[in-house]
């Protein structure tokens, strides 16, 4: 490795004195995954990359500062450090950096063409110009490599550069600034005043590490709350189903109970229509016994007028029109919360409407949602439900309170 090392030195100083410019390389457009690299190996290829005043020029295009510290008083890795977490941190940052980079090193070493170990080993241990930048260049082509095994030596080149750049400092030499101060006892005041600027940074750091833990530890309890709400919400949906499944079967239940009540009421309403039907049968034969009387006693007595209770028989039209009404039971269990003088009027109303179901005193109205229901005023607060049967029948439903009208119909539903 030393007389390959030897060898690039002889190399490099013949190509450092050729003229080079910088604007005739064009900059290439690789890529440059800088998030390859973790944040201590990034702050150490920047330092490659840039000179000293440079890293100080990225802090102020970026507007960084160190709390409580100057930057020109900060050593080059903290600099350097400092540039590094900022792009971690922010896009637009690792944008302006990468921008830089690219500037200063225009391209990666032999950028195209593949590479073997060999390859890479020569070209860390053999440096042509800037070898800073040069081992730069070397980092940028390995992180770029198809290989995966070959990126490793970017870490590589990025050590030996670094050892490189160190080595002045370990032999007790003069710092790499070109502008360094006359008065040795200014320069040890300055680096005494670097070395506590990297100790209240190292400080400052451990800080913001306690801030983080403390943060973390609230995020997890946090975290921890949510769990439990999130189980507690659970169980609130569970229960809430198991409700739904027992409103479902209890309504079932109610719309079989609702069934039976309704094929009883039928069977009454039928039986109360054969005995209707019953009670007119013998009503027409006493009519037509009473008739044949009259009619005998009108031959007995020829000066006899007519029987007035013909003339009070109704037409064979106004007959065609009479509605039957059937009572239901509903209808007289309803009644019993009314007075007499309301259960009177109800009758009255019945009386009408089954003479005349178009009378315009009753102010029929049919009921939203309901075929066939219907409902009449009696009072202001009253009102009678009724529906219309088969045939010439109406069924009498119930007498409710008016604000008790759309919990019927509701109801009624349900049946």
């Amino acid at each position: 490795m030393g007389k390959k090392s030897k060898a690039g030195k002889a190399k490099a100083e013949p190509a450092a004195s050729e003229p080079s410019p910088e604007q005739e390389i064009p900059i290439s457009p690789a890529s440059l995954p800088l998030e390859r690299l973790d944040a201590r190996a990034l702050a150490e290829f920047l330092e490659l990359c840039f000179a000293d005043r440079r890293l100080l020029e990225l802090c102020g295009e970026l507007r960084l500062y160190s709390p409580g510290y100057r930057l020109e008083a900060m050593p080059p890795n903290q600099v350097a450090r400092l540039l590094a977490d900022e792009a971690r941190a922010a896009e637009d940052a690792a944008r302006m950096l990468d921008k830089a980079i690219r500037e200063a090193l225009r391209n990666p070493v032999l950028e195209g063409k593949p590479l073997t170990d060999e390859h890479y080993r020569d070209l860390i241990e053999l440096f042509t110009g800037d070898p800073l930048q040069h081992l730069a260049r070397v980092a940028w082509r390995a992180l770029i490599d198809d290989d995966e095994k070959h990126r490793a030596y970017a870490l590589s080149a990025i050590e030996i550069g670094i050892e490189a750049l160190d080595a002045p400092a370990k032999a007790k030499a003069p710092p790499r600034k070109p502008q360094l101060p006359a008065d040795v006892q200014e320069l040890r005041k300055e680096l005494e005043e670097a070395r506590k600027s990297g100790e209240r940074a190292e400080k400052e750091r451990e800080s913001l590490r306690e801030q983080l833990a403390a943060a973390r530890a609230d995020i997890a309890e946090r975290e921890k709350t949510v769990a439990d709400v999130r189980e507690e919400l659970s169980q609130v949906r569970s229960e809430l189903t198991r409700a739904s499944a027992e409103v479902g079967r209890l309504t079932a239940a109610g719309e079989g109970r609702a069934l039976s009540d309704a094929r009883r009421l039928a069977d009454e309403n039928r039986s109360l229509s054969e005995r209707l039907r019953a009670a007119a049968e013998e009503r027409d034969a006493l009519r037509g016994q009473l008739a044949q009387a009259q009619r005998t006693s009108a031959a007995a007595s020829a000066v006899a007028p007519a029987p007035a209770e013909e003339e009070a028989l109704p037409s064979a039209e106004e007959a065609a029109t009479f509605l039957i009404p059937i009572f239901t039971r509903e209808f007289y269990e309803s009644i019993q919360r009314w007075d007499r003088r309301m259960q009177r009027a109800a009758f009255d109303k019945v009386s009408l409407l089954a003479r005349d179901w178009r009378h315009g005193s009753l102010r029929a109205i049919a009921l939203e949602g309901l075929p066939g229901y219907y409902r009449i005023r009696i009072a202001t607060d009253v009102r009678l439900i009724y529906r219309r049967g088969e045939g010439n029948t109406v069924e009498i439903l119930s007498l409710i309170d008016r604000e008790d009208l759309d919990r019927y119909i509701r109801q009624a539903r349900t049946r």
